[in-house]
This record gives structure tokens, C-alpha cells and sequence, in this order.
């Protein structure tokens, strides 16, 4: 295993982490607040999750940030799932 292989794979890891922690604290700022909020979503049920959320969060004195954040880290996870596979395909 090389050094970038590893890298790519701690940093999926964490990243997943992070994506989930902030994927369900928008989703429970939501759901707290009596939005309504689907807890099996598929794609589109996101997107209209965080349109609600950017929506509302301004006038609830919610911080955007977390939207922002997922956003970001969530490019890190694909990226870095997409080395560790072109790794096992291609890597020797």
C-alpha cells in the first residue's frame, strides 16, 4: 500500500464521518422546528431538504455553515473515493 493509497483512505473515512454528522443536524434542526422531514430520502428528498434549510435558517438563527461544510467535504469524500479505486483498479 503506498502513501497515497492510505491517505485517500483515512480521508474517506473521516470525511464520511463529518458528511453524516452534518447531514442529520440540519435534518434534526429541521425536524425540531416542526418542518416536515423524510428520514428515508432519496436524492431529490436532499435537495428539498437543504433549499428548507437554507431557507429557514436565516430567520431561525440557524448558522449556513453547516450546508457549506457538507458541501466541501463531500467533494473530499468522492474525490478520495475515486483515488481508492482507481488505485485497486489500476494499482499494483
Amino acid at each position: 500500500m503506498t502513501a497515497l493509497f492510505i491517505l485517500a483512505l483515512v480521508l474517506c473515512v473521516v470525511s464520511a464521518i463529518v458528511v453524516n454528522i452534518l447531514h442529520f443536524q440540519m435534518k434534526f434542526r429541521l425536524n425540531d422546528a416542526g418542518l416536515p422531514v423524510k428520514w428515508f430520502m432519496m436524492p431529490s428528498d436532499d435537495f428539498r431538504m437543504w433549499r428548507t434549510y437554507l431557507a429557514e435558517a436565516p430567520r431561525r438563527q440557524w448558522p449556513v455553515w453547516p450546508f457549506y461544510v457538507y458541501r466541501v467535504v463531500m467533494a473530499l469524500f468522492i474525490a478520495s473515493g475515486l483515488v481508492i479505486v482507481l488505485k485497486i483498479a489500476f494499482g499494483r
